[in-house]
């Protein structure tokens, strides 16, 4: 297996999984999306890897919603062997205890893991185009300055593999959407001539996120188009039928 790796040490481990041509379903880690004992298979390799308990994940079933949910202990396990076992109608979690592994599966959707030191908070949140008008990452960032008392300027960031800029190309319906979010969104918008647009999906989450103060020099941004011809990402739009990535966070002992 292979993976893009933010962070590796004693505190927190935080990776994407990458698709690969060597493994079942080519390292799909979706339950939904391919052979049931594949993906059980990968999720194994993923967990000795990371030498983190299949059962302390935990998964949600993801509708594109702006839904979050805060996990306990009490949760560690669901989703992880049955999808309709994950945490129902929900694209964002997260945890304050250590040793529950929170992921998010996405293909060309924006996966944003977040880490904040001081309040020992970790979460995992799937924004697709859907989710991203919906203010998916400044719904929960909110709630965890909040309620949780996490102060921005501490709260570190990792943006990981979607579909780039230049790729997404979306229709007048999509871009409504986009415009009417409760920023300026114009700069991440690129008119063309066909009443199409392009828009940077992966940026307009980091806008939400310096909105709210975090810092930009505590935000990952991972470069690769899921798009774009290559054997180490999937892509939906691209080949329709197609696996999921899973990105991970948890906080050590």
């Amino acid at each position: 297996m292979h993976y893009i790796k933010w962070k590796h040490n004693k505190y927190v481990s935080a990776a994407t999984v990458l698709r690969s041509i060597d493994l079942p379903s080519y390292g799909d880690t979706a339950l939904h999306t391919s052979n049931i004992n594949d993906v059980l298979n990968n999720r194994m390799i993923v967990s000795d890897d990371w030498k983190i308990p299949l059962d302390h994940f935990v998964f949600a079933q993801q509708t594109h919603s702006d839904h979050f949910y805060k996990v306990t202990k009490l949760d560690c396990g669901k989703g992880t062997r049955i999808y309709e076992q994950g945490i129902n109608d929900c694209d964002a979690l997260y945890t304050k205890e250590s040793n529950i592994a929170l992921g998010v599966f996405h293909a060309d959707c924006v996966p944003i893991l977040l880490y904040d030191p001081i309040t020992h908070l970790i979460a995992a949140i799937h924004s697709g185009w859907q989710g991203t008008v919906k203010e998916i990452t400044k719904k929960l960032v909110t709630h965890l300055i909040q309620e949780e008392r996490v102060n921005p300027k501490n709260l570190e960031a990792y943006i990981g593999p979607a579909i780039a800029y230049q790729s997404f190309e979306v229709g007048m319906d999509v871009v409504k959407q986009v415009q009417a979010m409760s920023f300026d969104t114009s700069p991440y918008i690129t008119y063309k001539a066909n009443d199409k647009a392009l828009v940077d999906n992966k940026m307009l989450n980091v806008q939400m996120l310096k909105n709210l103060g975090v810092p930009n020099e505590n935000i990952t941004i991972d470069k690769n188009d899921t798009f774009m011809p290559n054997a180490s990402f999937f892509s939906y739009r691209r080949d329709k039928h197609c696996g999921r990535h899973m990105s991970f966070i948890i906080m050590r002992t």
